[in-house]
């Protein structure tokens, strides 16, 4: 008899203690982060803003915002900067009581925000930008928590991080900012590129960074994480090959090239995010998805340009963007996961879909936006991106990519010192608030499509200050502000 209730006390004693040992498990400090580094959120009667920015910034005229790499801290210039607002729990000494949870307001590292207006369309990106945080369940926290730890594991078993030397040189944000910094991936048979005329660049061999590759098709490419994050993440071969099989290389092309000839003017992007090809050509280079208007207070679905292309065109494009959500959901950090996810939920903002009047299958889910342009090399620069990116390279002429197939081009991170080459079909994703460019080709001969899909911040504030907050949006920053000012 004694036994027996031993062994009962014991088997309750577990089933009471389990739960709070298994409660602090799967902690991920890109998650879970001190208070202590805080930036303070200001509510005024006359403005209303989350993030407060130093009196001591220079008043700088670029609007271009760059993740330090050197110091590892967030760097924001004029109208724009980066928040982020995680999780954080409080455990007390007491563990047998739930622990509190509360707002902070440590930046996420590939968050781009608008900080300094106190418009309805700024606001509406700084409640997006935390509408993951919104958890009152210690149920659904530590159910993220978990499913946080899964994902970090999977990248673990599929990743191999990059080792970058300590004698590599890496360049400062100020010089590229100041100067035109663009990288030369050619071979030894391939001509050095040249500058068009009137302009002056700094030209680069991309051999001065530090390269790295991997050719097992099961393993991929990432870099250290910084402040929980990893810059970048080249999926694994076997896996971009698997989702890009599914679309149809001929089918892209088509699609692709369809919208290139549509634009009969190159597009002109600022001198901060320029645009080159071979010396003498003309560059095509295209940017479709919604788009915010110039001169009324509404986000466009799509460009002029592109009301005359054909169905079957749109739904091979939208087929790439869900093609593309789809490498984002396999090897995205499950916090880059859900802030998109809950973002979308909280602020209704337009996505990229086909022109006819299909369902919601025929657009994507998050992405807005894919740039794209054939044997384009860019300058080095940030974007103004609500969320990690993903670039492609396709090979034109071929109707399938192997797993052997040769370097075509590289993705260039001059300030962490390092170049990622790209086969043809290479799901490349990354933060684009990271000083970043795409190389000149590898091969002089090749034809080469670069493209890129993104979601802009402009986007996200849905192009309308006067377009009310909801009543979830006014909670959330409500929210913010009680948490804050505690």
């Amino acid at each position: 008899m004694l036994l027996s209730l031993i062994f009962k006390s014991h088997i309750l004693i577990n089933y009471f203690l389990v739960p709070l040992i298994l409660s602090e498990q799967g902690r991920r400090n890109d998650l879970l982060q001190h208070r202590g580094n805080e930036t303070s959120i200001l509510m005024s009667t006359k403005k209303r803003t989350l993030i407060s920015t130093p009196d001591s910034l220079p008043n700088i005229s670029s609007d271009s915002v760059h993740y330090d790499s050197l110091t590892q801290f967030i760097v924001s210039t004029e109208s724009s900067c980066h928040t982020a607002d995680v999780l954080e729990e409080k455990t007390g000494a007491n563990k047998s009581k739930p622990p509190p949870y509360c707002f902070s307001t440590q930046p996420h590292p590939w968050v781009h925000v608008f900080s300094k207006s106190s418009g309805n369309s700024s606001l509406r990106t700084q409640c997006a930008s935390i509408a993951s945080v919104d958890v009152r369940s210690p149920t659904v926290f530590h159910r993220r928590l978990r499913r946080a730890r899964k994902k970090r594991l999977k990248q673990d078993r599929l990743l191999r991080e990059i080792v970058v030397p300590s004698t590599q040189v890496l360049m400062s944000t100020s010089l590229i900012d100041s100067e035109i910094i663009v990288f030369d991936g050619g071979d030894n048979c391939t001509p050095p590129i040249r500058p068009p005329d009137g302009v002056t660049w700094r030209s680069i061999p991309v051999r001065d960074l530090h390269i790295e590759d991997e050719v097992r098709g099961d393993v991929g490419l990432s870099f250290p994480r910084i402040h929980g994050t990893s810059p970048f993440i080249r999926l694994p071969r076997d896996v971009s090959l698997a989702i890009i099989a599914e679309c149809g290389l001929p089918i892209i092309y088509s699609a692709l090239e369809a919208c290139e000839k549509l634009r009969k003017v190159a597009l002109s992007r600022s001198d901060k995010k320029r645009v080159f090809t071979d010396y003498g050509k003309e560059v095509t280079y295209a940017c479709v998805g919604p788009q915010p208007s110039r001169n009324s207070q509404t986000v466009h679905d799509n460009p002029a340009f592109m009301d005359t292309l054909p169905i079957h065109h749109w739904r091979s494009l939208v087929w790439v963007m869900k093609r593309a959500e789809m490498s984002f959901r396999e090897m995205a950090d499950h916090s880059v996961i859900s802030n998109l996810f809950h973002a979308k939920k909280l602020v209704p903002f337009k996505t990229f879909k086909s022109q006819d009047n299909y369902t919601s299958t025929f657009s994507s889910d998050f992405f807005g936006g894919i740039a794209f342009g054939t044997n384009v090399f860019l300058r080095c620069h940030t974007d103004a991106d609500f969320t990690m990116s993903i670039s492609q390279v396709f090979l034109k002429g071929r109707t399938e990519y192997l797993l052997t197939d040769d370097v075509v081009a590289y993705f260039c991170f001059p300030t962490l010192g390092v170049a990622v080459p790209l086969r043809p079909g290479d799901y490349f994703m990354f933060n684009a608030l990271v000083p970043h460019c795409i190389s000149s080709r590898c091969k002089y001969g090749d034809d080469i499509m670069c493209a890129s899909v993104y979601l802009k911040t402009a986007i996200v504030g849905m192009n309308n200050n006067a377009l009310p907050l909801t009543q979830s949006q006014s909670n959330i920053l409500d929210q913010v502000s009680s948490s804050n000012t505690k």
